[in-house]
């Protein structure tokens, strides 16, 4: 998947059927790689298709979605539908018209690990469209649905130039093998992830600068509590909804500057958590970083590459693994970006390191990537032989991260009780790892550093249970 669709420069406005303004991008289909059309880059929506949060399309009863496109190169072009389908909705009928030929798709149960209409897979459809060179519309349609009945849950259409499968699926596999090993994380069996940001908040209900907050960190103490879990490594946030680093970067500082530190909290905690044998992986918001979306996708990949080579030759074995944030909109909006180039620039300093690259429910956006990122927040499917079979993450090593508390960032000074208990957990935790996976709880933390004594007393019997099962 190096080579993406391009976006044409021209923006217009057009309205729906309904009266609603959409507005849309021609995207040009690239003659060499997979392009991807969203339901966000629509010229008009007929019918119930409406956008909602996660930027999927909720499509009820009869209704279509087109498209302007520019096509590159004459030729076949084969269709995948990314769609999760609603219960009931199977056997209906949808249509893909394009270049003057049809396609047919007969809506089918989607698969993955999560369930229902968040099930979402990228189906392949019979055939393929002759598309001539050229300005084309593409139109995604069901024509005979009754009213109201909901459908399927729509992100995109696939269009794959036939010529081009053999090239692909060589990246595709290039991908696979390069990827490092992951055994250690199911072996590791679970881990901690703290959102610890410069929206946290202390315990008193302060909220110090970010700085301050750093010096002040008591890592000793953090330390320690982590080891009473039994956590097998710990995911820490660099950076999250506001660009702040706990490190003193060079390159951070110079895309934003003021928001690094002095003390280099990362570096200590790596060599604090290392030498109790627990591995220190880290969380990155690529759309921060990245200046999504505002930045053009040449700053945009400039910025993530400078940041991440930096900090991977700082850091090198100290920083096991990183998990990605933000990638399925970035990917919507950046289609030329190269993972190729930006896995190679993820093993800086590290050739071992781990990367996950976040597309939430939706299939994953790349191969280049060594396990799922996994954002589930409650147990979904157990994996089978390591992966999920379908959907999201499938053929990845699988990791699904939990929330302790219904939210990801502790922003209020009351700590609500935890949201799992040590038998339900631990028995979630233990079938995963038997079936080769692995689980990350994200615990909520003060700013002080502090977590809720309850929540640890799960964790310590989980560790019970899974150290013992171990031994």
């Amino acid at each position: 998947m190096k080579f993406l669709a391009i976006w044409m420069a021209t923006a217009t406005v057009v309205f729906t059927a309904s009266g609603q303004t959409v507005q849309t991008t021609a995207v040009q289909v690239n003659s060499q790689a997979p392009t991807y059309l969203y339901g966000g880059q629509a010229s008009k929506l007929e019918g119930d298709v409406k956008r909602r949060g996660g930027d999927n399309f909720a499509w009820k009863g009869s209704g279509a979605v087109t498209w302007e496109v520019q096509i590159a190169k004459s030729g076949e072009y084969a269709v995948g539908l990314c769609h999760a389908a609603e219960p009931g909705a199977a056997g209906q009928e949808l249509q893909i018209a394009g270049g003057g030929g049809q396609l047919n798709y007969t809506v089918r149960s989607t698969e993955g690990a999560f369930r229902g209409n968040m099930a979402y897979e990228i189906v392949p459809v019979t055939g393929s469209l002759s598309l001539a060179a050229g300005k084309q519309t593409i139109t995604l349609s069901s024509t005979n649905a009754p009213a109201g009945k909901p459908l399927l849950a729509f992100r995109s259409l696939e269009l794959t130039p036939v010529s081009a499968t053999a090239a692909i699926e060589a990246d595709r596999q290039e991908a696979r093998r390069s990827r490092a090993s992951t055994e250690w994380l199911n072996k590791a069996g679970y881990g901690l992830m703290f959102h610890w940001t410069s929206q946290s908040i202390g315990s008193d209900g302060t909220n110090k600068p970010f700085a301050q907050a750093v010096a002040d960190f008591p890592l000793d103490r953090f330390v320690e509590m982590v080891e009473a879990t039994g956590a097998g490594y710990v995911l820490f946030t660099v950076g999250h909804a506001q660009p702040y680093c706990p490190a003193p970067l060079s390159s951070w500082e110079k895309y934003f500057p003021g928001k690094t530190t002095k003390r280099d909290l990362i570096a200590e905690m790596a060599q604090a958590l290392n030498a109790k044998g627990i591995k220190l992986m880290c969380y990155f918001p690529t759309h921060v970083i990245g200046n999504y979306p505002k930045a053009s996708s040449q700053e945009f990949t400039q910025m993530t590459s400078d940041i991440l080579k930096e900090f991977g030759e700082r850091y090198g074995e100290k920083v096991a693994g990183y998990w990605f944030d933000g990638f399925y909109q970035c990917f919507e909006k950046y289609p030329e970006f190269s993972f190729r180039d930006f896995y190679k620039v993820c093993k800086a300093g590290n050739s071992n390191r781990i990367i996950a690259v976040n597309s939430w429910i939706y299939p994953s956006v790349t191969e280049w990537q060594d396990y799922w990122a996994g954002e589930t927040s409650s147990p979904v499917e157990p994996p089978v032989d390591g992966t999920n079979a379908r959907g999201p993450g499938q053929g990845l090593r699988y990791q699904s991260l939990l929330i302790m508390e219904p939210y990801w960032v502790q922003q209020k000074v009351d700590m609500p009780a935890p949201r799992f208990d040590a038998q339900t957990l631990g028995d979630y935790i233990s079938q995963c790892m038997k079936n080769g996976g692995a689980v990350t709880i994200n615990l909520g933390i003060y700013q002080d550093g502090s977590v809720d004594p309850r929540a640890v007393d799960v964790l310590k019997g989980v560790r019970q249970r899974i150290r013992k099962e171990q031994q």
